[in-house]
């Protein structure tokens, strides 16, 4: 089953004493009926105490093992949630839980016409070792700046009339280093979990929106910094389908090994128009296009199958930051899927203006954008 991590992203001052008068919640209890109540679906948390030891930057004084768990417990035992409990230790899957629509109930009676509002997370730049846990930094003045500016589109987010289910504030993730990686992800249920075209009928606002991204991105970054021209469609080469050529290329870029790529090509979904997944066949017909791929993108191969996809992503994110900043000071809130952006259909027009600029200023003047 589809699951969502519990985030806790709804301030609960205004509200927690009301649901403890009607259900006997405490403040964390609280916090986790607004997460579920404005979710679709299920959503994990965890039984396990060492998930809740974290640096002290990143504490927040609600998600803690004794008050979730305790609070999970106590709205199952009065019927409120369905509740899926994992047994300790089973690798792969956390608990999770759901609302029942007697506790939907309940969160309508209290909030009305009224929206919950958007906590502010105790820290929105997170640092995390190669195994996902987060990580003790030194702050610095760029971290700083960067961590006051996604401050900044997160007090813009609260404020952009977007629906409670895809609402949550953003956080740059860095991976074991400053240097690799620092995409903005929305922390919690948002509008970065809805596939494309749900996400047409998101509104800012009120008024529908837009979707463009940025075409061929990180090969695009790196033809440049090669001092290259890329071809005009790099994922074109003859008896291979695009598709398979387009997913391939971005292996090739992110894959740490030469087996790491050629496995993970095989086993992509877009090669079952060529062979079973997984097959002899597949692993050959991926060594095989991993051949072609580095004939045709020979200026850029030596990036190939060396982890360049964290670095690349530090560069994009910083190409990203400048995009939403722009938009800002021209008073449109523009929501980021990592290489695309979200806003108002009557801004499109200006968001890629806005993007083409920001992508010149990096070096990439051959980038173009497209609407999904």
């Amino acid at each position: 089953m589809s699951q969502q991590p519990l985030s806790l992203r709804f301030e609960t001052k205004l509200l927690w004493k009301a649901f403890e008068a009607e259900i006997g919640v405490a403040p964390t209890g609280a916090a986790i009926i607004l997460d579920i109540c404005n979710a679709d679906g299920w959503i994990s948390y965890s039984r396990t105490a060492r998930h809740y030891e974290v640096p002290k930057r990143y504490r927040n004084g609600l998600y803690t093992y004794r008050k979730v768990v305790s609070q999970v417990d106590y709205l199952d035992q009065q019927g409120l949630i369905d509740h899926d409990r994992r047994p300790p230790g089973e690798r792969g899957w956390q608990s999770a839980l759901r609302a029942t629509d007697d506790l939907r109930g309940i969160h309508a009676k209290i909030l009305g016409t009224s929206v919950p509002t958007l906590a502010r997370p105790a820290e929105v730049i997170l640092l995390r070792d190669a195994d996902g846990n987060l990580l003790d930094y030194r702050n610095t003045r760029d971290l700083d700046r960067k961590r006051k500016q996604v401050i900044r589109f997160n007090e813009a987010i609260a404020g952009a009339g977007l629906d409670a289910s895809v609402v949550a504030p953003l956080a740059r993730i860095y991976n074991q280093t400053s240097k690799r990686g620092g995409r903005h992800y929305a922390m919690g249920p948002s509008w970065q979990n809805l596939p494309s075209e749900a996400r047409r009928a998101v509104t800012i606002s009120g008024e529908p929106v837009v979707e463009l991204d940025y075409k061929t991105l990180h090969p695009a970054i790196l033809y440049a910094e090669a001092g290259a021209t890329m071809p005009s469609d790099c994922y074109e080469i003859a008896g291979w389908p695009r598709k398979l050529v387009k997913v391939a290329l971005l292996i090739l870029i992110n894959a740490q090994t030469p087996h790491q790529a050629r496995h993970a090509l095989a086993h992509a979904d877009p090669m079952e128009a060529v062979a079973p997944l997984g097959s002899q066949a597949a692993l050959r017909a991926a060594g095989e296009l991993i051949d072609a791929i580095k004939v045709m993108h020979r200026p850029i191969a030596h990036a190939f199958h060396s982890d360049a996809g964290a670095r690349l992503m530090t560069i994009d994110s910083d190409i990203a930051s400048c995009v939403m900043s722009d938009m800002l000071d021209k008073g449109v809130v523009a929501l980021p899927v990592h290489d695309s952006f979200l806003v108002p259909a009557s801004k499109r027009d200006l968001l890629e203006e806005v993007m083409l600029k920001a992508a010149n200023q990096a070096g990439l003047w051959m980038m173009s954008v497209s609407q999904k």
